[in-house]
């Protein structure tokens, strides 16, 4: 997979820009859209990027403990190799569980552990033909926020989804492991830019219409960029 370094970037240049005092609290309670900059995926070596990817989510602290979440990820690659397209629409709807390792105003620090409900649509149309598949799954994660500076916080988080076999006749399994890291840098109370690099593979017993029947291992890694607005 390719290595990003502009989430890692930004990072670093948001938290030498302002200081640790009097630091907005960890926000669980937004809305944002977010738009990559740089969207890739590898199957069987080759790699081919997304002119269009794009994503829109949202979270709701219900309480000092659980916070509701949810995203809506989409992206389109073009497949030379094997002639035509693969659109890929990720979703995922959940609840986690907030554990406060560290509290207070300076440098707050949060462990997140959370389940969640997935939806996957995988359409692909090559040389052999088109073909689109789309199933519900679960999903599972962990990951810590922590407040660094005074108007920036960083996430880094881990998360599997399982989809089991394919409702529509193909009895295939499908499952998902990613990575990410992000960061948020307050403009003011309410409103904050985001960047995030996120890396991992979506593993397919078979995709129909590929030359090869057998698993297919798809690498994807996306860097994106984005706007947050925060209910305080």
């Amino acid at each position: 997979m390719k290595i990003h370094i502009t989430a890692i970037v930004f990072m670093v240049i948001a938290s030498t820009a302002v200081s640790a005092d009097d630091r907005q609290p960890l926000s669980y309670t937004y809305i944002d859209a977010e738009y990559a900059i740089d969207s890739a995926i590898e199957i069987y070596g080759n790699s081919s990027d997304s002119d269009n990817a794009f994503a829109i989510g949202g979270s709701w602290q219900i309480s000092r403990r659980f916070v509701l979440w949810g995203r809506y990820n989409s992206a389109s690659y073009d497949l030379p190799n094997f002639g035509e397209h693969l659109n890929l629409d990720l979703g995922t709807i959940g609840a986690m569980y907030r554990i406060p390792i560290r509290e207070g105003e300076s440098s707050p620090l949060d462990f997140l552990v959370g389940l969640s409900l997935e939806y996957q649509s995988t359409d692909i149309l090559t040389e052999l033909g088109g073909d689109n598949f789309s199933d519900p799954g679960m999903g599972f994660g962990g990951g810590f926020k922590a407040g660094i500076a005074k108007h920036f916080d960083v996430t880094a988080f881990l998360h599997y989804a399982d989809y089991g076999v394919f409702s529509e006749g193909y009895r295939n399994y499908l499952d998902g492991l990613s990575f990410e890291l992000g960061a948020e840098l307050f403009l003011t109370r309410r409103f904050s830019l985001t960047a995030v690099y996120r890396t991992g593979e979506i593993d397919y017993v078979y995709l129909p219409g590929m030359e090869r029947p057998e698993e297919v291992e798809v690498d994807r890694d996306e860097v994106g960029v984005g706007v947050r607005f925060n209910f305080r």
